[in-house]
């Protein structure tokens, strides 16, 4: 794997322990045995053409940076994310990777699922619902 990829463990804990073998965003079931086709691991903050090294390789590689969706970056969930990117954006599903700061951070940015309920991804690979009204 190259700087910025995540690892094995990081996809297992994702895909198993929190996403539960749903889609982040639509919450279909998923088998494992579909990586990369019926779904793939998607980067909320891309790691952009030239990689990243360092402390932000281990930014882009952890959980809080990572979904799970349905697809495969151009069908499902994942191909709806890259084809509506400004909404994507708005949703928290896409972070800008021109952003500084720690509003730009994946662990400190909201991502809202299908229905219309609002998520912080935690780095050590939890999702905590949080209230709509309190990010106002």
């Amino acid at each position: 794997m190259g700087a910025g990829d995540f690892t094995a463990a990081t996809v297992r804990l994702v895909f198993f322990a929190r996403d539960c073998e749903q889609c982040f965003r639509c919450r279909r079931p998923l088998r494992w045995e579909d990586r990369g086709i019926g779904w793939s691991a998607h980067h909320r903050k891309p790691r952009g053409a030239g990689g990243v090294f360092g402390a932000a390789a281990e930014a882009v590689a952890s959980p809080a940076n990572c979904l799970v969706l349905c697809g495969s970056g151009t069908t499902g969930c994942h191909g709806w994310v890259e084809k509506n990117r400004r909404v994507s954006v708005e949703m928290g599903l896409l972070i800008s990777r021109l952003g500084v700061g720690d509003e730009f951070e994946p662990a400190r940015v909201r991502v809202q699922r299908e229905d219309e309920t609002w998520w912080l991804l935690t780095a050590g690979g939890r999702a905590v619902e949080v209230e709509a009204k309190t990010w106002a």
